[in-house]
């Protein structure tokens, strides 16, 4: 008799008797995962509770990666998670409270993923500050994760306690705004702009915000960076120009709204007596020519290019 056979049967007595015996609760089987897995697939939400008091770990990893807390969230076993709430006493220290699944997640990368603010808030606090740097697969720690995932409550309250990270950034060089950008994460851009990120800054691979914004065809996000003064003129990954992007992606919308805020730029300008302003623009359209004949009439460019 095993834990795993007991945890078949869902016999609260045998689970009890095996354990007093000295046997380890989490042992693996050989499929490489704990009793607790099967307890869950057998639904037998009292044998859960009582092995977790006496000694079975939620967080312990698999053979393969993943924990029995992974599955819970995974399958929306809401009971169950409930449960773990309530004995969170009993896991809370656990050596394994921060291992990982195949994605590199911890349980609390995957709380954001799956949007779960109660049992976020439940366990928020077994987060200590060394935590915060902890990364997954994609180098997003668990700040980046919650961006990711559009969760602007959760990027609202961390940042008042944590201001420092502000400065986290992905395996490719990607900061908040950048990861919010390129999601068409409006709502997130529009608060970390208004928190002061600088619009132009670029990842590793030379990207700003607009452009991964326009390479997703993100029209709700490139109209508030536009808005909010985003150079045009942009080059990306592979010294590629933003209009040769959206054109080559077929991304018809984000190149018109792109048009239309170059024609409003332009008209700003004195062409006669502000050259300075001009030239830059000149030297943009003359190289990558993103404007049909009729188009460089509308914006008054005929003499110039």
């Amino acid at each position: 008799m095993s834990f795993i056979e007991i945890a078949k049967s869902g016999n609260l007595k045998e689970w009890e008797d095996h354990l007093t015996k000295g046997n380890d609760p989490n042992e693996l089987d050989q499929y490489g995962t704990t009793p607790l897995t099967w307890v869950v697939k057998m639904d037998s939400l009292e044998l859960f509770g009582y092995a977790i008091e006496h000694g079975s770990d939620p967080c312990f990893p698999y053979r393969t990666r993943g924990s029995v807390f992974f599955d819970l969230l995974s399958q929306n076993k809401s009971s169950f998670l409930e449960k773990l709430v309530i004995l969170k006493s009993y896991w809370k220290n656990s050596q394994y409270l921060l291992s990982k699944n195949k994605e590199g997640n911890t349980i609390f990368h995957e709380i954001l993923n799956y949007s779960d603010e109660d049992l976020w808030s439940n366990l928020k606090d077994l987060i200590q500050r060394e935590d915060w740097e902890i990364r997954n697969e994609e180098g997003r720690t668990i700040f980046l994760e919650a961006v990711a995932t559009g969760n602007i409550a959760f990027i609202s309250e961390t940042l008042d306690k944590h201001p420092e990270l502000l400065k986290q950034k992905d395996k490719d060089g990607k900061n908040a705004l950048h990861i919010a950008a390129e999601r068409n994460l409006s709502e997130d851009v529009e608060y970390l702009l208004g928190i002061g990120f600088a619009i132009e800054e670029k990842d590793d691979l030379g990207n700003t915000a607009l452009f991964l914004a326009a390479s997703g065809d993100g029209v709700e996000s490139i109209e508030i960076l536009l808005s909010a003064g985003a150079d045009l003129l942009v080059y990306g990954e592979n010294g590629e120009s933003i209009t040769r992007m959206i054109d080559r992606e077929k991304f018809s919308f984000s190149m018109k709204l792109w048009k239309k805020e170059l024609y409003r730029r332009l008209k700003e300008i004195d062409f006669e007596n502000e050259k300075e302003k001009l030239n830059p623009y000149l030297t943009y359209l003359r190289k990558e020519k993103p404007l049909l004949t009729a188009e460089i009439a509308q914006a008054k460019l005929l003499d110039y290019i």
